[in-house]
């Protein structure tokens, strides 16, 4: 698919019920074993409950959610869950926040606007599944959506290396595509039923329910 149509439109992926969200077959995410970054600007309407940002779990591989305003990032490792959450609410509603979720291959860290919130140790071989990867949503057993994040959702990057390390980063505003990213989505425009990736990997993902992009 072309890329070039979105070159000139700055959006954003706004998700506003439940059954809104992307889904990408678990055969179109080239994410090996080991290291990994997912990361994203998120603006949530709404911050209760247990809500997937970037998510693709079911007693396996990894996810990352606002839970009642607490960040967690987890990932299956050696038969079990190494989890990384909050103690209390960093997320907050109607602001836009870039959130990042780190597994460097001996710690998980997460990230709210550039600065470290939450660390855990954590090691092993990644679980993987054959289920969807679900953007503002999270899967159940059957690949179903569930678990859906209400507000707008920008520049979600999966990365096949940790891209942060320390204390803090700056967010760029924009991400880019380099050899380590296995997708890429600037949420800028439609694409028929899709929303265009703009990794190397060209893994387009289908829009569900009435999730749509919006200029900002």
């Amino acid at each position: 698919r072309d890329l070039s149509v979105a070159a000139s439109v700055d959006g954003a992926l706004q998700l506003r019920a439940r059954g809104d969200c992307v889904q990408l077959d678990a055969k179109q995410l080239a994410l090996p074993d080991g290291p990994f970054t997912v990361e994203g600007w998120f603006f949530p309407t709404l911050i209760d409950d247990h809500r997937g940002l970037v998510a693709k779990t079911e007693q396996s591989e990894f996810g990352m959610f606002c839970n009642d305003g607490r960040l967690e990032f987890s990932v299956h490792l050696d038969g079990k869950y190494a989890t990384a959450q909050t103690d209390t609410a960093v997320l907050v509603a109607k602001r836009w926040q870039h959130i990042a979720g780190v597994f460097d291959g001996t710690e998980l860290r997460g990230y709210v606007d550039g600065k470290l919130v939450v660390r855990k140790a954590a090691q092993g071989t990644r679980k993987p599944n054959t289920l969807p990867l679900y953007i503002g949503a999270d899967t159940n057993a059957q690949g179903a959506p569930m678990a859906f994040f209400f507000g707008l959702v920008d520049e979600v990057r999966i990365s096949t290396n940790a891209r942060y390390a320390g204390e803090s980063f700056t967010p760029a505003e924009r991400h880019e595509a380099d050899e380590k990213t296995a997708l890429l989505l600037h949420c800028d425009v439609d694409a028929g039923t899709w929303l265009l990736d703009a990794s190397p990997q060209r893994a387009h993902p289908r829009r569900l329910g009435k999730a749509t992009c919006l200029e900002k």
